[in-house]
C-alpha cells in the first residue's frame, strides 16, 4: 500500500504515542492526538483510518511494529510490547525502498529544479536507496530544458529559502533593461515557463511577477532587510488561469460552448477548478468558468478558436473576435 504524506505524518504521531511509557492511549485518544497535532480538526480522522494505520505499521509492508492491545473495561489500549521500539529507528521495508526509488526517479526526470539537486546522492549516502544505473525510464514529464532563465532557478529558490533581497537586472521585450532591488517570495511554472513573484523595494505594496527568461543578472543585496509577505499562494492563484492576477479585476462568469473532440478534451481536462460542464448533445458541451479575465485565459481560449463559441461576457467576446480578425489579416 503506497504511503502518502498524510499517512506518514499519522504514523509518526502514532509512533510517539505507542512508545510513551507513562500515558496509555485508546483509539479515541489516538484520533484526538492525530487531529490536534496534524490540524485535522475540521475534517477529522476516522476510527477506521487509525485502525488501518495500526494494521499497516504491524505488517511486513510497514515496520512489523510490535503493537499490542489490552482491554480494560470498555476500552482497548494500544502500546508497543518493546519499549525501545520506534519506527524512526527502523530501516525501510523492501516495498518502501521500491516506492522511494520510484519517487527519486520521478524527481530526477525534472532536471533543473533546485530543491531536488543532489537528492539521489543524499539518499544513497544514508543507505535508503540503492542506485541502479541500468534502470530504464518508464515515464516522462513535460519539461523544456532549453527555455532561457533556468540557471536562475537555484539562486532564486535559495534567496526565498534564506530570505535574501536581490538586485535583479531585468529586460522586458522591446524595452531597455532596468535594475531594481527585489524581494522574491514564490516560484511558479506555467506553460513550461518559470516565474518569480515578489515585491520591489521601491513598490512594496504591489506583487510583481517576473518571467525568468527576461532576467539578465541576479546579485544578493543583504544590506536590504528582507520583506516577507504573509500570503497564501494557493488563494492568490485560485481565481485565475496562469500567472497574471490583476489586482482590481473582478471574478467573472466565462460562458462558452465547445464542439466536437475539443468538447471531450475540455470535459476530461477542465481548464480551471471552477469549471461547470453540461452536455447539450453528444458533440456540444456548455461550459462555465468563474475566473478573472487575463491574457492567459484569452490565449487558452484562442488555442481552441475553431471549436468554441464564447457567449459571455461581451468584453471577452469582443476581444476574441478582434484577435481572430487580426489572425486572418496575416493571410490577406
Amino acid at each position: 500500500m503506497p504511503i502518502n504524506r498524510d499517512a506518514f505524518l499519522r504514523y509518526r504521531v502514532l509512533d510517539k504515542c505507542l512508545r510513551n511509557p507513562i500515558k496509555r492511549y485508546c483509539i479515541e485518544d489516538l484520533i484526538e492526538v492525530c487531529n490536534e497535532e496534524l490540524s485535522f480538526k475540521d475534517k477529522g480522522i476516522s476510527r477506521r483510518t487509525i485502525y488501518y494505520d495500526i494494521e499497516y505499521m504491524k505488517s511486513s509492508d510497514g515496520w512489523e511494529a510490535p503493537i499490542v492491545s489490552e482491554r480494560e473495561g470498555h476500552n482497548v489500549y494500544y502500546h508497543y510490547s518493546d519499549p525501545d521500539f520506534s519506527i524512526e529507528k527502523m530501516s525501510l521495508s523492501e516495498a518502501q525502498m521500491k516506492q522511494m526509488e520510484a519517487a527519486i526517479n520521478l524527481l530526477n526526470s525534472v532536471e533543473g529544479l533546485p530543491q531536488f539537486e543532489g537528492l539521489q546522492d543524499s539518499f544513497a549516502k544514508l543507505g535508503l536507496v540503492s542506485l541502479n544505473a541500468k534502470a530504464k525510464p518508464c515515464f516522462g514529464l513535460e519539461h523544456n530544458e532549453f527555455v532561457e532563465g533556468l540557471s536562475y532557478l537555484t539562486p532564486l529558490f535559495n534567496a526565498i529559502q534564506y530570505e535574501v533581497a536581490l538586485k535583479i537586472s531585468y529586460k522586458p521585450f522591446y524595452s531597455d533593461a532596468m535594475d531594481f532591488v527585489f524581494h522574491p517570495q514564490f516560484l511558479k511554472q506555467y506553460n513550461n515557463r518559470w516565474f518569480v513573484f515578489g515585491v520591489k523595494e521601491s513598490h512594496k505594496n504591489k506583487i510583481w511577477n517576473l518571467p525568468l527568461d527576461r532576467i539578465q543578472n541576479i546579485e544578493a543585496k543583504k544590506e536590504y532587510p528582507y520583506i516577507k509577505l504573509e500570503i497564501d499562494w494557493n488563494d492568490y492563484f485560485y481565481d485565475i488561469i496562469g500567472v497574471t492576477n490583476l489586482e482590481n479585476a473582478p471574478v467573472e462568469s466565462i460562458h462558452f460552448l465547445a464542439h466536437g473532440k475539443t468538447a471531450c478534451y475540455i470535459y476530461t481536462k477542465p481548464l480551471h477548478g471552477s469549471q461547470v460542464s453540461k452536455w447539450l448533445d453528444e458533440k456540444t458541451l456548455d461550459i462555465t468558468l468563474n475566473v478573472k479575465i487575463n491574457k492567459e485565459l484569452k490565449r487558452k481560449l484562442l488555442s481552441y478558436a475553431p471549436n468554441i463559441t464564447i457567449l459571455g461576457p461581451q468584453s471577452l467576446v469582443d476581444d476574441h473576435k478582434n484577435a481572430l480578425k487580426k489572425a486572418l489579416e496575416q493571410y490577406q
